[in-house]
C-alpha cells in the first residue's frame, strides 16, 4: 500500500553504503530520528547497498561455534541508550545475553556450542561468533518492522564499485549489477574489507595462505602431517588454531591440571610465531561489577590541561600520554587491592584519598606507600614492564618454550580470578576501560608525527596484547596443544622466514643455539589496519584513484585508513571535505582510534554516537533545505 507521504516528494535520499553493525547503527538513527515530530511532514528514502542484506557483517551465521567471539555476551548490545544518544533512544530491547536466555539457548557440555541442552548461559560467556550474527539479523528484522510511514527502505543486495558526482550536488553510487543510484548523501560504512590480491609470481605464492577467513576454507588444501607456519599469536591465530583441531574432529578433555587434546589424525603440525615472541594475555572469566570504571588522572581535563600546557601542539606519546596511563593502572590496581583487602568501602575511601592527592601533588607518594602496603598480597605491579617487558635472551628453543608456557599459566591464574578478583587485570584493564579517554587524545592528529607512528604501530600492537586477547579456554587449549605437540613455539622472538625453493623455511634470530625448521605452508593471522593504498575493495580502489579519499597522514607508516574529519566527511586529494560524504567503522582507523568492534550496553557508546550526531546532522541539512508537507487523506 502506497501512504499519502509515499507519493510525495521526497525530502532527501540517503545511501548507506554496507550494512554490518555500523551500517545498521547508521539505519536505526534515520529511522527513529525522522519518527520524531521535528522531522513530520517530510518523506526520507534511504538507499541501503550491501551485497548480503542481512546485517550480519563478518558475523556469517553458519560458521562453526568454535569460532567464538572475545567480547563477553553481556557487553554486546545495538539498542543506544541515553547516555550516547540522549533522549532519542527509539526502541530498547535485550543484549545478546538476554536475548540467547530469552531463546532458551544453553551451553554445551564442550563449553563453547550453544543449542537447547546444556548448563543455562552466563552473562560473562564468550558465545559463538555466528551466534552474533543471528542478533544483528534480528535487530535489523525488527528495525523494519517498526519503519515509520514517511521512511523508505530499499535495499539493493549488490556491491558499490563507485561514488561519482551527480547533479544537483547530488552523489552517484554505481552499483556491480549495473544500476545506479542518486542520493543526496552518502555514508560509507563497509567496515572490514579485504587487502589487495597478493602477486601470484612472488616466492613461494603457492603455498601462501594470504586470507585466513573462514578458517575452514582457507586452509582446507593443508593436510595431515603437513607443517603450517603460523605468524600471530592473537585472536585469528586461536581462531585458526580451533580450526585445524576442533574443526578436524579433535576434542579436549579435562585433567587434574587443564586440559588433554585428544587429536583426530586429522591435524597438521603447526609452528607459531610472531614478532615480539610474548604471548597475548587472555581476557578475565568475569567483569567489573558495579558500573563504568571511574579515572582519577586519565580524564579529558587532564588532557586539556597538557594540550593548553603546549600551547595546542600535538602531544607526546612517552612524555604526556603514557604518564597518565601508567599511573591509572597503578590507582586500579591499589583500588582493587583494597577492595580484596578490606571491602568496598575502603576502595572508595581509598579513591577520593588519591584524589585529593592528585589534587595536591602528593599522588606519587600516596601510590609509593600502596605499592609497599599491597606487595605481599598481591605482588609487584609495574605497568612499565607490563606494557614493555626487557627482551629476554634464550639459550636455546626449549628455554624459550619454557618460558612462553610459563607466561600463559602466570596469566591464566589471574584471569580465572576475574576483574574482581585480580588487581593485576583490574590494571590492565584501564587500557580498555578509557579507551575513550585515549581516543579524545589521539584522534584527529592528537598525537606530533613521531608518536602517531609509534601509537598506531607497536603500542596499538602492546594494547591488543595486553587487554584484547583472546578467551581464557583458547589459552587452556594451546597448553594442551603444546604438550601433544600438535603445536610447537620453537623460534623465540622475531624470527626469519624465507621462501627456500621447495619450502618456508622459518629460522630464529635470538635464540643462543640457533634453530630452523621448514614449512609446507606459511599463513599470517594478523588482524591488520585498513590500507586504502593497498585495497582489495574495487570501491575503495575507485576512491582513491579518483581523488575522492585520501590516507590519513600519507608519511605514517602505521596507519593507513581514510582521513576524515572531526565531522566525519572524508578529506579528498586535494586536502577539502566532501561533505556529502560520511565515513565510519573501521575505515577510519589512523584519524580515529579502534573502531573494530560491535557497540556495548551500560555507558556512552562511541560507535553509536557517532551514527547519532552524523544522521542528526544529516537530517537538520536535508530539513533546512525543504518545508515540510501536510499529509494528505487517501482520497486526495
Amino acid at each position: 500500500m502506497t501512504t499519502s507521504l509515499q507519493r510525495t516528494r521526497a525530502a532527501g535520499t540517503v545511501g548507506i553504503i554496507g550494512l554490518g553493525s555500523r551500517g545498521i547503527g547508521v539505519l536505526e538513527r534515520l529511522v527513529t530520528l525522522a519518527a520524531r515530530p521535528d522531522w513530520a511532514g517530510r518523506r526520507l528514502v534511504i538507499e541501503v547497498v550491501d551485497p548480503d542484506g542481512t546485517g550480519v557483517g563478518i558475523h556469517a551465521v553458519d560458521q562453526p561455534d568454535h569460532l567464538l567471539l572475545n567480547t563477553v555476551c553481556a557487553q554486546v548490545s545495538l539498542f543506544p541508550e541515553e547516555a550516547t544518544v540522549g533522549t532519542a533512544v527509539g526502541d530498547q530491547g535485550p543484549n545478546l545475553y538476554e536475548w540467547v536466555t530469552a531463546r532458551g539457548l544453553k551451553v554445551a557440555e564442550d563449553g563453547y556450542a550453544l543449542g537447547a541442552e546444556g548448563r543455562p548461559v552466563r552473562p560473562d560467556d564468550y558465545l559463538p561468533r555466528r551466534v552474533l550474527g543471528e542478533y544483528l539479523d534480528w535487530f535489523l528484522r525488527r528495525l523494519l518492522d517498526r519503519v515509520p510511514e514517511n521512511v523508505e527502505i530499499r535495499l539493493h543486495r549488490a556491491a558499490a564499485t563507485s561514488l561519482t558526482d551527480g547533479p544537483d550536488d547530488s552523489r552517484q553510487i554505481t552499483l556491480d549489477t549495473g544500476e545506479t543510484l542518486r542520493v543526496d548523501t552518502v555514508f560509507l560504512t563497509t567496515g572490514h574489507t579485504p587487502p589487495a590480491a597478493p602477486d601470484p609470481e612472488a616466492p613461494g605464492a603457492s603455498r601462501r595462505i594470504h586470507e585466513i577467513y573462514p578458517p575452514a576454507e582457507a586452509f582446507a588444501d593443508v593436510t595431515a602431517g603437513q607443517t603450517v607456519a603460523l605468524g600471530g599469536t592473537g585472536l585469528s591465530a586461536m581462531d585458526v588454531l580451533a580450526s585445524l583441531t576442533l574443526g578436524r574432529g579433535g576434542r579436549y578433555e579435562a585433567i587434574d591440571d587443564g586440559l588433554r587434546y585428544l587429536p583426530s589424525g586429522r591435524e597438521p603440525r603447526i609452528l607459531l610465531f610472531s614478532r615480539t615472541g610474548i604471548p597475548f594475555r587472555a581476557r578475565p572469566a568475569t567483569n567489573r561489577t558495579g558500573g563504568p570504571y571511574e579515572p582519577v588522572v586519565l580524564t579529558h581535563q587532564a588532557l586539556d590541561r597538557l594540550r593548553s600546557a603546549r600551547d595546542d601542539r600535538a602531544l607526546d606519546l612517552h612524555g604526556d600520554l603514557l604518564p597518565l596511563i601508567r599511573t591509572e593502572m597503578r590507582i586500579a590496581f591499589h583500588r582493587r587491592g583494597a577492595a580484596l583487602a578490606r571491602g568496598t568501602d575502603a576502595e572508595h575511601t581509598l579513591t577520593a584519598r588519591l584524589r585529593t592527592a592528585a589534587d595536591e601533588g602528593s599522588l606519587d607518594a600516596e601510590l609509593g606507600a600502596l605499592d609497599v602496603e599491597h606487595a605481599e598480597r598481591f605482588g609487584h605491579f609495574d605497568p612499565q614492564e607490563l606494557l614493555f617487558p626487557d627482551s629476554a635472551e634464550f639459550d636455546s628453543a626449549d628455554a624459550y618454550r619454557k618460558w612462553y608456557e610459563e607466561r600463559l599459566r602466570s596469566d591464566l591464574v589471574e584471569a580465572r580470578l576475574g576483574l574482581e578478583g585480580s588487581p593485576t587485570k583490574a590494571g590492565l584493564e584501564v587500557l580498555r576501560d578509557l579507551r575513550d579517554v585515549v581516543r579524545y587524545a589521539v584522534d584527529f592528529g592528537g598525537l606530533d608525527e613521531n608518536s602517531h607512528d609509534e601509537f598506531y604501530g607497536s603500542f596499538t600492537a602492546t594494547l591488543n596484547r595486553s587487554v584484547t586477547g583472546p578467551q581464557l579456554d583458547r589459552h587452556d587449549e594451546l597448553l594442551a596443544l603444546l604438550d601433544a605437540g600438535i603445536v610447537s613455539v620453537p623460534f623465540g622472538p622475531a624470527p626469519r622466514v624465507e621462501w627456500d625453493q621447495a619450502a618456508w623455511r622459518i629460522s630464529s634470530t635470538r635464540l643462543g643455539t640457533a634453530h630452523s625448521a621448514p614449512a609446507d605452508w606459511l599463513a599470517y593471522a594478523t588482524s591488520g589496519q585498513p590500507d586504502v593504498e593497498a585495497t582489495g575493495s574495487p570501491l575503495l580502489a575507485d576512491l582513491v584513484a579518483s581523488g575522492r579519499i585520501r590516507r590519513h597522514r600519507p608519511g605514517a607508516r602505521s596507519s593507513r585508513g581514510v582521513d576524515i574529519t572531526a565531522d566525519q566527511h572524508p578529506v579528498t586529494a586535494d586536502g577539502l571535505p566532501d561533505r556529502k560524504v560520511r565515513v565510519l567503522g573501521p575505515l577510519c582507523e589512523g584519524a580515529t582510534f579502534y573502531n573494530h568492534y560491535v557497540p556495548s550496553p551500560g555507558g556512552r557508546n562511541r560507535a553509536l554516537a557517532d551514527a547519532d550526531r552524523c544522521a542528526t546532522a544529516v537530517l537538520a541539512e536535508l530539513a533546512a533545505v525543504t518545508e515540510p508537507e501536510t499529509p494528505r487523506s487517501p482520497a486526495q
